[in-house]
């Protein structure tokens, strides 16, 4: 007995090891320094002041305010858009007879190319002057169409939402078509001789019957919302002015630019209570344990 538990001891300690080091010390640390005022180039050690930094930060602090009212406006397009096309697509999919693996590779491709990438290529397609997109719209008769879609603070975060959206699509296509796929096909052959339509089945047997899949997706999509970072960072800075200012990219300024990982740990963390609680809020909505016993 005391052999084997050796043995397994032995066989995780380079698990145990990675996850104390590189994730449960930063977490607690990080919670420490957003409980503290720190400037790691002027401080020797951080101050611990409580929660006066959240404070100051929810209620004082404009430019927090403005990244929170321009993550929400990201998030909910970004959300609304990804979720509802990889659930479409992926019924659609699933409906076809041939070419269905064809369909889920092509889809799936852009989660193989690099975020900053897909920034740097949709900037190219969405330049004023010679971009693709434009062109397309000066050739349908539209007149004098030079929109700069990043560095108009009109268009430039919903500019970033289509960007993102289509690079993430892929993935939530994947699992809720493996979902879907996974239904006995006689819940919905029981269906047809009772009368329903396409949308009827959907509607009443396909979806309370992929709430798992949908939560799962749902809290992906979700994640990726709030965690917007590399788009900004490689095509706006968070421009033009404030316009694409969000959550994690103010964070990073206030850690690298700033050098205050005080402030920086505190909008971390209140970012990070944000997902928990919508988590929350999706896991209520679908209901996965129901959705099990149907």
């Amino acid at each position: 007995m005391k052999e084997s538990r050796l043995t397994l001891l032995i066989f995780l300690a380079p698990t145990l090891f990675f996850v104390l080091v590189f994730i449960a010390y930063p977490v607690v640390y990080s919670a420490y320094l957003s409980l503290s005022e720190y400037n790691y180039a002027s401080d020797p050690t951080p101050k611990f002041i409580g929660f006066k930094g959240y404070i100051e930060t929810i209620f004082e602090d404009s430019m927090f305010h403005t990244a929170l009212i321009n993550q929400f406006k990201f998030a909910v397009p970004y959300f609304v858009i990804t979720f509802l096309a990889s659930l479409i697509l992926a019924i659609l999919i699933n409906e076809l007879r041939f070419g269905a693996s064809f369909f889920q590779v092509i889809f799936y491709l852009p989660m193989v190319i690099p975020l900053s990438l897909v920034g740097i290529t949709f900037a190219w397609l969405l330049f004023p002057d010679v971009g693709i997109f434009n062109h397309f719209l000066r050739s349908l008769g539209v007149s004098n169409w030079n929109i700069d879609w990043y560095g108009d603070p009109k268009t430039a975060l919903n500019s970033l939402v289509v960007a993102r959206s289509w690079k993430m699509i892929g993935f939530t296509l994947i699992i809720l078509l493996s979902g879907l796929q996974g239904l006995s096909k006689s819940l919905r052959e029981a269906a047809k001789v009772d009368g329903a339509n396409f949308f009827q089945e959907i509607w009443y047997i396909v979806l309370p019957n992929l709430k798992p899949y949908l939560l799962i997706s749902g809290v992906w999509i979700l994640i990726n919302a709030m965690k917007t970072f590399e788009l900004v960072a490689v095509v706006t800075q968070g421009g033009p002015g404030m316009a694409t200012l969000t959550l994690y990219y103010y964070t990073w300024k206030l850690a690298f630019e700033r050098l205050d990982m005080g402030r920086a740990s505190q909008v971390a963390y209140i970012t990070a209570v944000i997902i928990v609680l919508f988590s929350w809020g999706l896991n209520r909505l679908f209901k996965p344990e129901a959705a099990s016993r149907a």
